[in-house]
């Protein structure tokens, strides 16, 4: 059976005057209480088949030059068709080995592993919400109802890893999410 690679559409924000931003056609809040909508990216599989739409927020864009450090973060995930939690686990999983030392991923599996315990569904229309606060860990939420709450932060910033690390689980929706809707495209 061929395996079909994933290709990554890059989408501006539609900024406006207004609260919300559009990408991909979902309407995204341009803050989150003291977060801002820094970016967000749309990743297709084929030509046409949009799976799901990351957005990141941030407190401040200078928060980006110590991302996987004790900073404030958000990462939403907007679902346009089902994505079963095995893959969203096995991509996770991938990344978390590739951007960890084996040392790194052994001592924080038990965390890693609670978290993918929690994890549901993808399900059309659906989001789900990583939100790091120092000092208090990583939540994990779905539809603004929390899921799960890990209290540690070597943890949360090791997991962000997964969409922020030198080797995301996509490099395109990675470079949407770090890039300021304001700032120019090159």
């Amino acid at each position: 059976m061929k395996r079909l690679t994933p290709i990554i559409v890059l989408f501006l924000l539609s900024v406006s005057q207004g609260s919300l931003a559009s990408v991909g056609g979902i309407e995204l809040p341009k803050t989150q209480g003291d977060l801002k909508l820094h970016g967000a990216g749309l990743l297709r599989k084929g030509l046409g088949f949009m799976v799901y739409e990351g957005a990141l927020c941030i407190e401040s864009a200078i928060h980006l030059q110590d991302i996987l450090g004790p900073v404030p973060k958000r990462i939403d995930t907007h679902y346009f068709h089902t994505t079963p939690k095995k893959h969203m686990i096995r991509v996770a999983n991938q990344s978390l080995k590739r951007n960890l030392s084996p040392r790194q991923y052994n001592e924080l599996l038990p965390k890693i592993s609670k978290l993918h315990e929690a994890y549901l569904d993808g399900k059309k229309g659906s989001f789900a919400s990583l939100i790091y606060r120092p000092g208090e860990g990583l939540t994990y939420s779905f539809d603004n109802e929390t899921v799960a709450s890990i209290p540690c932060d070597e943890f949360a910033n090791a997991y962000f890893r997964v969409w922020l690390g030198d080797h995301p689980g996509s490099r395109s929706v990675k470079k949407a999410m770090r890039q300021n809707a304001r700032e120019p495209q090159e």
